[in-house]
């Protein structure tokens, strides 16, 4: 795993399969992913989330995979009150219809 962080901006890279960034737009926190998110590298963006105070926006738009456990993480963190942004159709269908509400009405 690889962590940089400059002022509010935090870049982690976990075995090369996924990125997670952590930055402020304007007023809101937004975790950005990209890549594939399996099992190890879930658990580090349950930790990264956890590690953020007050709500956030989880951005999917560049998550290519997800296994059981990555799909899990995402549907908690919704649970939480988060809003998740950029899920693909397929992201959506493993994380339930109203995650893709949710994602449609952020692409209209």
């Amino acid at each position: 795993m690889h962590a940089h962080r400059d002022g509010t901006h935090i870049v982690i890279v976990y075995n090369m399969t996924i990125r997670i960034d952590v930055n402020s737009e304007g007023p809101e926190v937004v975790v950005f992913l990209a890549g594939r998110l399996a099992e190890n590298a879930a658990e580090q963006l349950r930790d990264t989330c956890d590690s953020i105070n007050g709500t956030f926006v989880l951005d999917v738009s560049k998550l290519l995979s997800s296994d059981d456990a990555g799909i899990d993480v995402i549907r908690a963190i919704r649970e939480q009150g988060n809003r998740i942004r950029g899920a693909s159709k397929f992201i959506q269908l493993l994380t339930n219809d109203a995650l893709g509400q949710e994602a449609d009405s952020e692409e209209s």
